[in-house]
């Protein structure tokens, strides 16, 4: 273990083990065939004769030779950071999209292992604490592979399923907002103060793996909004690709909040938004990137550095502190998630007051923002609407006998950077 294992003992305790002792490993580089140096190594041992425990907890990612020498050798089973994550995935796994994303990274994690079991046993070594025979093992190994590509098969299934109600929304004028960030930052929390609305909030990692979908509370405009699976430094790319129909739901977004803990350092928060970049960059623009700092109840004298280092990692991107608990900054953060989606386009014009017209006008408020609008012997109607909409909307008036008084274009919009919306018919 490094120095470095307040992530590990969160972990640890979001995966329900409690931590009997710990053992800091100073200047090993891992490459070790235990991972730990010869003297630390034996430490370990003579503790565990002492101290007995059901799990040992390596803070770092076990080569298969390492965690195969490890069980051998301690009798006890070993987890590595994966092997622990793993865990917590899945009992955190709720619905069967997630418990498959789970079950795929758990056999890719364990194929490598195999590979090693089996030669060790080829070797005539015994093939590991947790293992059993050369026969059983082969079998199992194959038997790993067929499940990897079947489960891939049914997740690419779900995918094309969600998809399809993606571009539903989409056709509904919907705009879409995800939540991603560190594990534990607020995610949960900020989504259920965004919306409105209750979804499960623990002070735990990892609290959610699937992605929870809900409307933005308040706001006439159209804007769905959705927490996901929370990040993690120094996850290999399996795990990445296990979970990839689920971390697509932010590449899909129009805008995405960056939520940091504040409470953490600023060399920490640095750490966090490089794993944030590695995953959401080049799929999700800096230009559609809010970053959240959130929690600066915790650390109300460091917010100002600790905004302007992230504007220095990620200047393209904007930037605002919230305080959930406290309830400040909530508000700033709506609004300019409203002002992001601001229609480019403002048009005023009326239309008779007939029945043919009131389909006309209730169609208005799925594809527009209706600023304001007078029943009298005309209907007289001021709107905010997508530069992409105006033609089709200044036909459909004309084709009523109406007349448009005047149209205005906003500057400095993002409207043109979202994705195409077919205009509902």
């Amino acid at each position: 273990m490094t120095e470095d294992v307040f992530e590990l003992e969160m972990l640890a305790e979001s995966a329900g083990f409690e931590v009997i002792f710990e053992v800091i490993q100073r200047k090993s580089d891992g490459n070790s065939p235990t991972f730990l140096g010869k003297g630390k190594f034996n430490s370990l041992k003579s503790l565990l004769l002492v101290h007995p425990v059901d799990v040992v907890l390596i803070n770092g990612n076990l080569r298969p030779k390492q965690h195969f020498n490890l069980e051998n050798s301690l009798k006890i089973e070993c987890l590595d950071r994966i092997g622990l994550v793993l865990l917590i995935f899945a009992e955190k796994a709720r619905d069967k999209k997630a418990r498959l994303q789970v079950e795929k990274a758990r056999l890719e994690y364990e194929i490598p292992l195999l590979r090693e079991w089996i030669h060790s046993a080829k070797m005539g070594e015994h093939p590991g604490f947790l293992g059993s025979g050369e026969y059983q093992i082969d079998v199992y190994y194959d038997l790993v592979k067929r499940r990897i590509r079947k489960i891939s098969e049914e997740l690419s299934t779900i995918n094309l399923e969600e998809d399809i109600r993606r571009k539903h929304r989409r056709s509904k004028g919907f705009f879409l907002v995800g939540i991603a960030g560190y594990t534990n930052a607020g995610k949960s929390s900020l989504l259920n103060r965004l919306t409105g609305e209750r979804v499960v909030v623990e002070d735990r990692m990892f609290s959610t793996l699937s992605t929870t979908t809900r409307r933005l509370s308040d706001v006439k405009k159209g804007i769905l909004i959705s927490d996901t699976i929370g990040f993690i430094q120094d996850l290999p790319y399996f795990m990445i690709e296990s979970f990839m129909t689920t971390i697509e739901d932010l590449y899909l977004s129009d805008l995405i909040l960056l939520v940091i803990d504040s409470s953490d350092s600023v060399d920490t928060i640095q750490k966090k938004l490089e794993t944030s970049r590695k995953i959401l960059l080049p799929e999700i623009s800096p230009d559609n990137i809010i970053i959240v700092l959130n929690k600066t109840d915790l650390d109300p004298d460091g917010v100002d550095g600790k905004l302007k280092r992230l504007r220095e990692l990620l200047p393209e991107a904007g930037t605002l502190s919230i305080s959930l608990m406290l309830n400040q900054g909530v508000d700033t953060l709506l609004e300019s998630v409203v002002d992001f989606f601001r229609y480019g386009c403002i048009m005023n014009f009326s239309i008779p007051n007939t029945s043919d017209s009131q389909p006309f006008v209730s169609h208005l408020y799925d594809v527009s923002d209706v600023i304001g609008i007078k029943y009298d012997t005309d209907i007289n109607i001021s709107l905010e609407c997508r530069d992409k909409d105006l033609e089709r909307i200044s036909r459909s008036i004309i084709a009523l006998d109406g007349h448009i008084t005047s149209i205005y274009h906003r500057e400095n919009t993002h409207q043109n950077e979202l994705d195409e919306r077919p205009f509902p018919s």
